[in-house]
């Protein structure tokens, strides 16, 4: 693997992970952002990078990676980004945020305006996934670009597939956001059912956790849903912007 110089943006509950598991990597010359200086600092305490200065940096590097919160976070980071310097001829920019097809396709034009590579990452695995390198990446985009990428993207992530053509990834990540909720929702909707009609909860959860209403969701949340304990790596205010670009998405195919 050659030596590469990556810039890593974002260290929410995934990106302060992901942007670990790039420090501890000898081939990696790791550079850091965040919004909030408090969280970056936090992270410093941990592991090894250099800040990040929009206004006085003169590095360019192999990679760009983007682990953020909405259209709005990506589209201002962007922008700011691109009145500096650090990219070269080869930069491979990789956003791994959930953002709207919309927003996929503005970034795409505009990276690629100004020569930058740009794939479409997304991820899911939660914030387990990220701590134990066991991350699942949809990636849309140029597949001579991914090939170049995967060697990072394999740092942190256990299952990347090449989805296709740019926005891939995003339509993907979508697909899985209606998944979960569809699943999240049954298994509300059966906690209450049951335990209305004085259903031993641990019981239940033995005798269906193998069955075919098993589920990853299931066997890992029911038994915490029952000890109302939500707090498990996503919020519902993340998926509630998922869902909103989702509806969006729909609305645009009729």
């Amino acid at each position: 693997m050659q030596k590469y110089k990556v810039l890593f943006l974002g260290l929410g509950r995934m990106g302060f992970h992901m942007s670990a598991h790039l420090s501890k990597h000898k081939k990696i010359e790791l550079f850091i952002f965040n919004r909030s200086k408090s969280k970056e600092n936090d992270w410093l305490k941990s592991y090894n990078a250099k800040k990040f200065d929009f206004k006085n940096s003169d590095h360019k590097f192999d990679i760009i990676i983007t682990c953020l919160k909405d259209d709005i976070s990506i589209n201002h980071l962007v922008n700011n980004l691109l009145k500096t310097s650090c990219f070269h001829k080869k930069t491979i920019f990789i956003d791994h945020s959930t953002i709207s097809i919309s927003q996929v396709e503005k970034l795409n034009k505009l990276l690629n305006k100004n020569n930058i590579k740009f794939i479409d990452a997304p991820v899911t695995g939660g914030e387990e996934g990220a701590k134990h390198k066991k991350l699942s990446v949809m990636i849309g985009g140029s597949a001579t670009i991914y090939k170049k990428a995967l060697p990072i993207i394999k740092i942190y992530s256990k299952n990347i597939v090449h989805m296709g053509q740019t926005g891939s990834g995003q339509l993907t990540k979508f697909t899985n956001q209606i998944l979960i909720c569809g699943i999240l929702y049954s298994i509300s909707e059966a906690h209450i059912f049951s335990k209305l009609h004085n259903i031993n909860q641990r019981k239940l959860y033995e005798v269906i956790k193998d069955g075919a209403a098993g589920s990853w969701q299931f066997n890992n949340r029911y038994i915490t849903l029952c000890n109302n304990k939500f707090n498990f790596g996503f919020s519902t205010k993340l998926m509630e912007k998922d869902l909103r670009y989702v509806l969006k998405q729909a609305k645009n195919q009729n």
